[in-house]
């Protein structure tokens, strides 16, 4: 089809979601830009803070053949005063009458008419001068402020965040990511200040008496979206003509860690790409923070900005592990934007995946690549791949690619900024690359990157990469297995059933859902890679598949000529899929992970396992006894990966027990952790690595919140002979130490009345409330006390959350006198939250019953707020009817677990622990 054919097409098309929607958010594409030469000028009037000066030339050309009788862009909230057009020669072609400007403030455009229509091929320049507001809300050219250590004097900068679409805040401008040009940026700012553009600094020029102008090298061709600069008084770690690392001066000695992860990453991507930072056309690349941001980072070309806590780490308070893993992977991401996004950027917002599923991808396995110790390849499983899970199982899902119709307004474009986009969108990615293979992938995505330098995608451009380096195998269409997990929501779950004397087993699929009366549909079929592993085979290394389930398939059969124990699909979690086992597989993958080394089954498949049967457990495919007997395996368990599965999941199941039932669970908590609380322990040593750390936090936290394995006594007897404790820990082990006693609660309040660091102020304050001395909390810190709301809401919502045998008590506490609540809160709106967020623990028909005393009695104090409790005994009714029928039998097991009154169930976790035993020592 030609171009202009195709062009006309799509004009069309906009012209009728135009017509359909009432208005048309996407311009037009008669005139394209190519060059923007912006001056901003800030602070020029003290009594006028908040405003900022601007002037912009456009240069233009019409595409097409036809005659352009009026120019349509992007302006918001801007006060324009003067329009120009010019020709190619520089000539003015027309002093425009700023009173015949058309605004839509719906679409956020403004139309320019012309007394003469643009002529087809023609060449020009638009020109606007125009004032705009330095905003509050993190959007456009924006202001922040921190208090300068050592003077206490607050000290302000202007930063800018120009994505999705608010560049047209800052300049009059075409606003859509195809819409590419080059830009000339020039800053006026007041003296004792700089500015920080994309680009490198070119010059600094005198305007008046106490002003100077810095003007910035052109940009390469790049969306609107990626145009950014600061105005601050920032200092440098390195060469801010080649890389460079800018914050306040009193952060300078708190950046050599970011710094060195950027001199690591960049050559890292350099070498992966094989295309240079430099050869993609900006010569500087900088790292910036700023006090206020909206997220973690921003990769506008050449001058990332990210917000404080990711580029600054302060030792002994954010220079741990955790921290650094954190700085490793944001900058990872971002860094890696520069080539996925940047340079090559998708062509509309519907596609938005192509940049964020690759920088996703890469801020786990290009950290994993250069900081192993975190072993971020493993960890990705239950950090990425099981949380979109859930998400991608309900009917507000959304594909990864929608179409261009769908995503025209505003809100539309905000929809595809989800955990779909960006986590999903890194599992297929990860997906692809294990299938195809290392060496296939990098190839196809170093032949994107250069076809497309400087260009849009839409999935098929890379698709095409894709197939052309994919291996050959006739088994599957490649281009329908692309849009099966790109077009389409959701993933599969295979079911497995084995026969025959273990030597035939049979996988079949079906969409996996939540709620499938939620509207979803289930009906819809994938093409799905088979891969797996068995007693007689257990390779979990080879992830090429042996076969793909097509969706016209309804039974794939695997044979094996001698009978099995065990199968694994889905090796090492690496394709987008769930696996159900029948009971005789299960079963055999409890022994052989009760076994030595776990049979050899790596930790993703492990974790995969558990979070498995807890979802299929949560819509009832298995129930939650079984999947609590197979767990018992987990008593020789010492990894982390496994671990992070367990308790990603058991927090459903224990919010919903009873205080009756939490001693049963306690036993029962207090056994499956033996082998990890003897490892690891409730101390802190400098021979932690990473995993040992972020794995302690999470067994301390748990133990101590269920009082188990004398974990609160360990703690308080830790607290009160030793040291500080390391940064990542310290707020898990200051809660436990609160909850443990009076006495370590009393210290730990005291430290936080002695603490200036806000940050540790808040880490302090969250650790008090964890005590069980609910009435002294309550009373003598939360009504009394001066702290925020904020801070009250969280102090309170930790007593009941760490103590969830004393739900109860505290509510009955907190309602004796509502009234006393709403006046510390300072509203019946803040104290409806409280009291809803409370609610959502609730476990007994009796505290529902308190509950809806406490609404008949007092509903009327909420006003409009009333709505919310009432919705609040609606979750309270159909939490209560969940835990009737999802918990019952899992509660008779435990009891008899503990009690010894099942001869059959106690017997068989005997002889299963027998067996694992003997077989460990074969």
């Amino acid at each position: 089809m030609g171009s202009s054919v195709a062009r006309q097409l799509c004009l069309l098309l906009l012209l009728v979601i135009g017509f359909v929607n009432g208005a048309d958010y996407r311009l037009d594409g008669r005139v394209v830009p190519s060059y923007y030469n912006l001056t901003i000028g800030v602070l020029a009037d003290s009594a006028e803070p908040t405003l900022f000066d601007g002037e912009v030339s456009i240069t233009l050309r019409v595409a097409g053949n036809l005659e352009v009788p009026q120019i349509t862009l992007h302006a918001d909230t801007l006060a324009i005063s003067e329009c120009w057009l010019l020709d190619s020669d520089g000539a003015q072609v027309e002093a425009i009458d700023i009173g015949r400007l058309i605004y839509d403030g719906t679409t956020q455009q403004v139309t320019v008419p012309l007394a003469q229509a643009l002529q087809p091929g023609g060449d020009y320049t638009l020109g606007f001068k125009y004032t705009g507001h330095i905003r509050t809300d993190m959007a456009g050219l924006f202001s922040a402020s921190y208090v300068e250590q050592g003077t206490n004097a607050t000290r302000w900068l202007a930063v800018t965040q120009m994505q999705r679409i608010n560049a047209r805040l800052v300049l009059p401008c075409f606003d859509e990511p195809a819409m590419k040009a080059k830009f000339q940026l020039q800053i006026i700012r007041p003296n004792g200040y700089q500015a920080i553009g994309n680009t490198k600094l070119r010059e600094t020029t005198t305007a008046s008496q106490d002003r100077s102008v810095d003007h910035f090298e052109e940009t390469p061709v790049m969306s609107t979206y990626l145009l950014a600069f600061m105005v601050a008084n920032y200092s440098a770690r390195g060469n801010v003509s080649d890389f460079a690392v800018l914050t306040r001066p009193e952060f300078f000695n708190n950046t050599e860690f970011s710094y060195k992860v950027g001199q690591q990453v960049v050559p890292a991507y350099e070498e992966l790409f094989r295309l240079p930072y430099a050869g993609l056309g900006n010569e500087v690349l900088q790292y910036a923070s700023s006090p206020r941001f909206p997220h973690n980072g921003m990769e506008n070309w050449g001058l990332i900005i990210f917000s404080d806590d990711v580029l600054v780490q302060e030792a002994g308070y954010t220079d741990d592990w955790s921290d650094k893993e954190f700085a490793i992977r944001i900058i990872a991401h971002e860094t890696s934007h520069m080539w996925f996004g940047d340079s090559v950027t998708f062509s509309w917002w519907s596609y938005f995946w192509l940049n964020e599923a690759f920088a996703r991808y890469f801020e786990y396995f290009m950290a994993h690549q250069l900081y192993p110790e975190y072993h971020l390849d493993e960890q990705f499983v239950v950090r990425q791949m099981q949380l979109i899970f859930a998400t991608d199982a309900r009917n507000s899902t959304q594909p990864m690619t929608s179409p261009e119709s769908e995503i025209q307004t505003p809100s539309q474009i905000a929809y595809k900024f989800s955990g779909i986009t960006y986590a999903k969108g890194a599992c297929i990615v990860r997906m692809w690359r294990n299938l195809m293979g290392a060496q296939n992938f990098n190839i196809a995505i170093r032949n994107y990157l250069k076809e497309y330098h400087l260009a849009n995608t839409e999935p098929n451009d890379l698709f095409y990469h894709l197939y052309q380096n994919w291996p050959k195998n006739k088994s599957v269409e490649l281009y329908r297995f692309f849009a099966d997990y790109t077009e389409q929501v959701g993933y599969p779950m295979l079911i497995v059933n084995v026969t025959s004397g273990n030597k035939f087993v049979y996988v079949e699929q079906r969409r996996f859902l939540l709620n499938p009366g939620d509207g979803s549909n289930a009906t819809l079929k994938y093409t799905v890679p088979i891969t797996y592993a068995t007693n007689l085979a257990p390779n979990f290394d080879d992830l090429t598949p042996s076969s793909y389930l097509h969706p016209a398939v309804d039974l794939l059969r695997l044979f094996f000529a001698d009978p099995i124990d065990w199968i694994v699909l889905n090796l090492r979690q690496s394709n987008y899929q769930r696996v159900l086992y029948d009971e005789t597989l299960t079963k055999g993958l409890q022994v052989a992970l009760s076994a030595r080394d776990h049979s050899g089954i790596p930790v993703e498949n492990r974790a995969q396992i558990i979070d498995d049967l807890f979802n299929f457990a949560r819509v009832g495919y298995v129930d939650y006894s079984e999947v609590f007997e197979f767990l018992e395996y987990l008593r020789n368990e010492v990894d982390y990966v496994p671990w992070y599965a367990v308790y990603e999941n058991l927090n459903l199941v224990a919010k919903r027990l009873t205080p009756d039932q939490l001693p049963d669970f306690r036993t029962y908590l207090s056994d499956i952790t033996k082998a990890v609380f003897q490892s690891l322990g409730v101390d802190w040593s400098d021979q932690d690595t990473p995993l040992d750390v972020a794995n302690r936090n999470k067994l301390v936290k748990w133990l101590c919140r269920y009082q188990a394995s004398n974990c609160n006594q360990l703690v308080s007897l830790k607290f009160a002979t030793s040291e500080q404790p390391s940064p990542d820990y310290r707020e898990t082990f200051f809660c436990a130490a609160s909850s443990s006693s009076y006495n370590s609660y009393t210290l730990v309040w005291a430290r936080y009345h002695l603490e200036t660091r806000p940050s540790e102020k808040e880490l302090l304050w969250s650790a008090a409330s964890c005590t069980r001395d609910y009435e002294t909390h309550y009373y003598k810190m939360i009504i009394t006390g001066a702290e925020t709301v904020e801070r009250k809401k969280i102090g309170l919502a930790r007593l009941y959350e760490e103590n969830p045998d004393l739900v109860e008590p505290i509510f009955k506490m907190v309602t004796a006198n509502i009234t006393e609540l709403a006046l510390c809160l300072g509203s019946w709106s803040e104290t409806a939250e409280v009291i809803s967020d409370m609610a959502e623990y609730f476990t007994t028909r009796n505290q529902q019953q308190l509950f809806e005393e406490f609404f008949d009695c007092n509903h009327q104090l909420f006003g409009q707020s009333e709505e919310v409790l009432s919705k609040a005994k609606e979750s309270v009714e159909q939490n209560l009817q969940w835990a009737e029928k999802r918990l019952d039998r899992l509660v008779l097991f435990l009891s008899r677990r503990n009690g010894g009154s099942s001869l059959v169930g106690s017997s068989l976790v005997v002889l299963l622990w027998a067996l694992a035993s003997l077989l460990a020592w074969l």
